[in-house]
């Protein structure tokens, strides 16, 4: 607790210096600029995006000079604006929700919508909010280099020992002649490869080709993985009196220069097997050594693709990716047009509430929905209270600087609404009337609230059943490919098969048929 308690003071300390720091250089002009730089470089530090830098910077900068450019053009003209918000909104929330179990659109929406409702630029103001919207895509990717530059390779390292400690120690009990299964090894393994399989999938920076060092450690990961499962046939087989004593020490004298990365003894190895009349269990754990071997030698074809195919994809009109990013396009643009055709004041809580009920699935949103209208709830009260004690500015001012340190301890969602609630209403309450501002946050809540219902409910509606089915399909797709054309770039489909079991929340039961669909993929690749 004491050591939550410093980290996050410590957070919150670091994001109100940033904030300054980036007025200071940009101007107080631009001060929305560093909150939005700031909401979307820590929102999307939850993934590891580096593997290739270069490119997370030329699609941030390109959405990010978006969202200044076309902030001041939606506000032009309504018609204008609806146009251009809704295609911006559709091809950025596609852009960040396809493939990705979850969804961080929220972040680059709601910076636009800071952008242009809360401080939408003159056309004097534009040149030097485009630099500073590019200075700000610069601190992102910065951002992003120091939390995870290291995720790949500690979630790697740690996955290696641990598959290859299991090994081991899974030969000295069947050495000792302990066969028993031991469910929790194997479960602490299948979750250190869903660990690895999900930060391989998402560094790859909005879904580029593998590079040859990812590939090689998949498939070192996979062979080792399946190398354990076939240690049971082994224990079997030197059971029965199909292995004798000497291969069984030659696999423990083996698996222990796999724990020191040596490889140099596996031809050996195999022509000795090779020679003898052996078993199906060697067989196969043979098959596993010429897998190893091959990624070493560079056996596998590399894909290549080019910058420009990075950058433009196609969109699958069958996803739920296309229907959910044309649901909040067109309840989002909605809101934004009829804030700016009737000169809303307030109406920025309109969209900030669709923004945030309008969610992938309709039982996630009904869920969001309750919370929001709890917290908010409480929030008004506890407001109330609050200013009828502290009544100047400078107090308003630390209500609202305290509402919003407290809520960073808040994880559940009608929690962290009460502190919202109340640094929002005390950010909008200085200088004006506090009921005006109170009734209206209530007010649009309710109306954008309803629309966001009545939206998740008939408008490219996604229940909670069809999902896992859907990506079910997705991954009997690319099982399929493995099957059949395994030569064929086999690491990505690996890599992309088991992506959609654990975006359909399959891989529990889907584990074993996807590790050995792989393994034998790769075998035949070589």
């Amino acid at each position: 607790m004491k050591q939550k308690f410093i980290s996050k003071t410590i957070m919150f300390i670091l994001n109100l210096v940033f904030v300054m720091f980036f007025q200071n250089i940009f101007g107080v002009t631009n001060k929305m600029v560093g909150i939005v730089v700031l909401i979307i470089g820590l929102a999307i530090t939850e993934k590891d995006l580096t593997q290739n830098l270069g490119v997370l910077t030329i699609e941030l900068l390109i959405i990010n000079l978006l969202m200044g450019i076309l902030s001041y053009l939606t506000l032009l003209n309504p018609i204008l604006g609806l146009v251009i918000n809704f295609f911006f909104i559709f091809y950025v929330t596609y852009g960040t929700v396809a493939g990705n179990k979850k969804p961080y659109h929220f972040s680059f929406i709601l910076g636009y919508l800071f952008l242009t409702l809360n401080s939408p630029p003159t056309l004097s103001e534009l040149p030097g909010r485009l630099v500073a919207l590019t200075g700000g895509t610069f601190m992102i990717v910065g951002l992003q280099w120091v939390f995870n530059r290291n995720t790949y390779t500690n979630i790697l390292n740690t996955q290696l020992d641990r598959v290859l400690t299991c090994l081991h120690q899974r030969m000295e009990r069947i050495i000792a002649g302990d066969n028993r299964s031991y469910p929790e090894e194997a479960m602490s393994l299948q979750d250190g490869v869903s660990q690895f399989m999900k930060v391989t999938y998402d560094r790859r920076s909005f879904e580029g080709p593998l590079t040859p060092e990812s590939m090689y450690r998949i498939t070192e990961i996979i062979a080792f993985e399946k190398m354990y499962y076939l240690l049971d046939d082994v224990a079997q087989d030197y059971k029965a009196g199909h292995i004798d004593k000497t291969v069984l020490n030659e696999l423990y004298t083996f698996i222990k220069d796999l724990q020191e990365g040596d490889l140099s003894d596996a031809n050996k190895l195999i022509s000795k097997w090779e020679k003898d009349a052996m078993p199906v269990s060697i067989i196969n754990f043979k098959k596993a050594v010429q897998v190893l071997q091959g990624v070493k030698k560079q056996e596998y074809p590399l894909y290549k693709q080019g910058l420009l195919k990075q950058f433009v994809k196609g969109i699958d009109k069958e996803s739920y990716a296309y229907k959910f990013s044309l649901r909040l396009a067109i309840l989002v643009g909605l809101s934004l047009f009829i804030v700016q055709l009737f000169n809303l004041t307030y109406g920025r809580w309109f969209c900030f509430t669709i923004l945030a009920l309008v969610q992938p699935g309709f039982e996630e949103s009904r869920q969001k929905t309750i919370y929001r209208f709890l917290g908010t709830f409480v929030g008004v009260i506890l407001f109330i209270i609050l200013i009828s004690v502290f009544k100047n500015d400078s107090q308003l001012a630390m209500i609202v600087l305290v509402a919003s340190y407290i809520g960073t301890y808040m994880n559940r969602y009608d929690l962290k609404m009460i502190f919202i609630t109340v640094q929002a209403l005390g950010a909008a309450i200085i200088g004006t009337t506090g009921s005006i501002v109170i009734g209206n946050r209530v007010f649009y809540l309710i109306i954008g609230a309803f629309v966001a219902y009545i939206g998740n409910k008939f408008l490219f509606t996604i229940r909670e059943q069809e999902v896992s089915q859907h990506y079910l399909d997705l991954y009997e797709k690319d099982k399929k490919h493995l099957l059949l054309d395994p030569k064929d770039y086999p690491h990505s489909m690996i890599v992309e098969a088991y992506h959609f079991l654990q975006v359909g929340q399959i891989e529990k039961e889907k584990y074993q048929e996807w590790l050995t669909i792989s393994f034998d993929a790769l075998a035949k690749a070589i």
